[in-house]
């Protein structure tokens, strides 16, 4: 009798936790919509300034987010900056490229510690994470940085 009693309260509780992880599961679909579609409105490259900063770091809690620290009279920002533009369209917008002109924008250079450029940060959950990447070495190790990610 005693068996019989355990194993129909094991059903019951079975069952119990079946219907509430079902019930707990509904909510979590809609919701994963939502930052789905949250995470397709973010840009894939963007200018960084002090007053679209905040907004950057936001979209890198559903992405990652690459401060490329770059200035126009940089010979080697500018021999990056096409492979940047290809891996960027190739990773079908993954990751965010928010460019940041050190002349423009010394605040933020500031604030990364940036001391030469070309400098590519990478920024997860509204912080700096993993490794930087300064200086250009070539198309490829820019790549498998970027992988990384």
């Amino acid at each position: 009798m005693i068996r019989r009693l355990a194993v129909a309260a094991s059903a019951v509780a079975l069952l119990f936790t079946g219907a509430a992880a079902q019930a707990a599961a509904a909510p979590t679909a809609p919701a994963a919509a939502a930052q789905a579609s949250a995470a397709d409105s973010i840009p894939g490259v963007v200018d960084v300034t002090s007053a679209n900063y905040a907004q950057v770091m936001e979209w890198s809690y559903t992405k990652p987010v690459v401060l490329d620290f770059t200035a126009s009279w940089c010979y080697w920002c500018q021999r990056q900056k096409p492979y940047l533009q290809k891996y960027n369209t190739e990773d079908n917008g993954a990751w965010v490229w928010a460019r940041v002109d050190v002349d423009r924008n010394p605040d933020l250079a500031r604030r990364y510690g940036v001391r030469g450029i070309p400098a590519l940060l990478n920024i997860q959950s509204g912080r700096e994470a993993g490794s930087r990447m300064v200086g250009y070495d070539g198309p490829t190790s820019l790549r498998i940085w970027l992988n990384n990610l």
